[in-house]
């Protein structure tokens, strides 16, 4: 990765609390739990991927299927939200 201007790092950092705080609005989480739990653009994109399947128009099977079918693409969202939410079972 290119390293980043001055500015380039203020732009950086303002759109991963922009994230942090449009994904707390639509869930149980805070704006900072959901900057620790994706960190990344990388976190980020696995994660709306994630979402786009959960709340597809598809009916459960088809979701269901779709998600075996991205596994790759979503399974570190799966398990980060996972932890998180089960954290007290194991």
């Amino acid at each position: 990765m290119a390293k980043l201007s001055d500015i380039g790092r203020l732009a950086h950092a303002d759109t991963k609390k922009e994230f942090a705080g449009e994904l707390a609005k639509f869930t149980s989480l805070n704006a900072q739990e959901a900057l620790d739990l994706f960190p990344t653009k990388a976190d980020q994109e696995e994660l709306l991927e994630l979402l786009k399947i959960v709340h597809g128009t598809a009916d459960e099977n088809e979701r269901k299927s779709k998600l075996v079918q991205n596994a790759g693409k979503v399974a570190g969202a799966m398990i980060k939200i996972t932890k998180k939410f089960a954290s007290g079972i194991g």
